[in-house]
């Protein structure tokens, strides 16, 4: 027999079913409901006040992730970090080549610079991990609030755009080369232009 996982429950309307109630409640005449209707105001008011801020995290054209362009910035540090401590690593071999050849004063001097520069490269792993946790953690919340704004259902999109605007639209650092073109299609472009 197959098990079937019931729906998360649909908050979408939670508050306006407060709103009726609270309206429901006022209109009697007992003076106990204020208590009541304070506080089922203050759940009504939340919630609403709940999926705003849900929908101002997710940033626009983002298609629902609201850290998925901060990961993937952050998994391209890790792999452009682990790219240069690899260049790190040739050129000290290179000179520990030389140092085989040079007299022993030097050679004594340049495996000194070597074994400073293979210790120092250890920085790309301690990062890429500690970088590798943030990711995770990343991921994790998005997952979590995935699931929160799967229980309120379909959002309203944010009313004023954060996006930057101007010159600051343009301010936004190295592409991730994922999204990068490659210099076959950027000299493409140079020959379509003329």
């Amino acid at each position: 027999m197959e098990t079937v996982n019931p729906a998360p429950p649909q908050l979408q309307n939670a508050h306006g079913y407060l709103d009726r109630v609270i309206r429901e409640l006022r209109n009697l005449e007992n003076p106990q409901k204020n208590t009541l209707v304070t506080v089922l105001q203050y759940l009504s008011d939340h919630l609403r006040s709940t999926r705003q801020e849900i929908v101002a995290l997710r940033p626009e054209g983002s298609g629902g992730q609201m850290f998925g362009t901060t990961a993937d910035e952050l998994e391209e540090i890790v792999t452009e970090t682990a790219r240069a401590a690899n260049r790190f690593m040739d050129a000290a071999e290179a000179v520990e080549k030389v140092a085989a050849q040079a007299e022993p004063a030097i050679a004594g001097a340049l495996m000194d610079a070597v074994t400073n520069i293979y210790e120092a490269s250890a920085f790309q792993d301690i990062t890429g991990q500690r970088i590798t946790k943030i990711v995770r953690g990343l991921q994790s919340m998005e997952s979590k609030l995935s699931s929160l704004v799967s229980a309120f259902g379909p959002l309203e999109e944010p009313c004023e755009s954060g996006a930057p605007q101007g010159d600051a639209a343009l301010l936004n650092g190295p592409q991730l080369n994922k999204n990068a073109h490659s210099q076959t299609d950027i000299d493409a472009l140079f020959e379509s232009l003329g």
